[in-house]
């Protein structure tokens, strides 16, 4: 799944994730609101990805002839249509798009199908079921500021498995500053159940759990990767259709972690892996 301006839900859970808490199971809340979340979000991911960001993620990917690529909560899979596109010609050995819902799948499959991919219902926070190694390129595009740090660290050691060393991991997340301004301006609705939300009136509610840049950058740092970063800002065109977005100010929507596995972590695995091989 994905960020949109259209909610803001944040959470003060530590160990639980806001879906299990509330549903028993995140991929009920997720189908429920397919339908209306395709209809919202689009052929581009909703306006502030359309005009600005999805581009800025793009610039970052470097190459898709014969990548193995996986996509994390892709939703409604806009996004991999457009890296094809834009890396028109050149063939990918693979290609994984997953989400957490199946009616989110069934959307990608009937809106955005890309042939001879692999379509697979994957909770981020779950074992991956794929080999070590096995991803040259791994996205995830406003998924883990809907998942507990629990779930994101879990989720984490799953990406550094599956990652070849010389893979790429981009990461994008909602802006810790833009959910600051919104906590600031004291505009959420706090819930019995201890769940700030912002009403809306597409209906939507996602969870966006609160963490600081510093907490983002260790999180990363901690389970073996090593990154650059930069923060988005709106543009004109997405203030022209999101006007509730100047009473923000001058803050960043979203931050992109580019990521690569450490250098020293690999260094440690090559010398854990010859250890094993010797002879006892």
């Amino acid at each position: 799944m994905t960020f949109n301006s259209e909610f803001i839900g944040l959470i003060y859970l530590d160990s639980y994730d806001w879906l299990s808490v509330r549903t028993g199971f995140p991929m009920a809340y997720y189908d429920k609101i397919a339908e209306k979340w395709h209809k919202v979000t689009g052929h581009a991911g909703g306006s502030f990805k359309k005009h600005v960001l999805n581009e800025r993620i793009l610039a970052k990917l470097p190459s898709l002839q014969g990548l193995n690529v996986l996509e994390l909560g892709a939703g409604n899979g806009y996004f991999l249509p457009l890296v094809i596109r834009r890396f028109s010609g050149q063939m990918a050995a693979r290609i994984v798009v997953t989400d957490v819902s199946e009616k989110m799948l069934e959307k990608a499959q009937k809106y955005f199908f890309i042939p001879d991919a692999e379509y697979l219902r994957l909770d981020v926070r779950s074992v991956f079921p794929f080999d070590n190694d096995s991803f040259d390129m791994i996205l995830s595009t406003m998924v883990y500021n809907e998942v507990s740090t629990a779930g994101m660290k879990r989720s984490l050691d799953q990406c550094h498995r599956v990652l070849r060393n010389s893979g790429r991991f981009i990461v994008t997340v909602t802006h810790p500053a833009f959910i600051a301004n919104v906590l600031k301006r004291g505009i959420l609705k706090k819930e019995n159940s201890g769940i700030l939300t912002l009403p809306t009136t597409t209906g939507l509610r996602l969870p966006l759990f609160v963490r600081s840049h510093a907490e983002y950058d260790k999180l990363l740092s901690s389970h073996g990767f090593e990154f650059n970063c930069e923060d988005v800002f709106p543009t004109k065109a997405v203030l022209r259709d999101k006007p509730g977005l100047v009473k923000a100010g001058n803050v960043p929507i979203a931050v992109i972690y580019d990521c690569q596995k450490s250098a020293v972590v690999q260094q440690e695995h090559c010398v854990r892996s010859l250890s094993r091989s010797e002879p006892r």
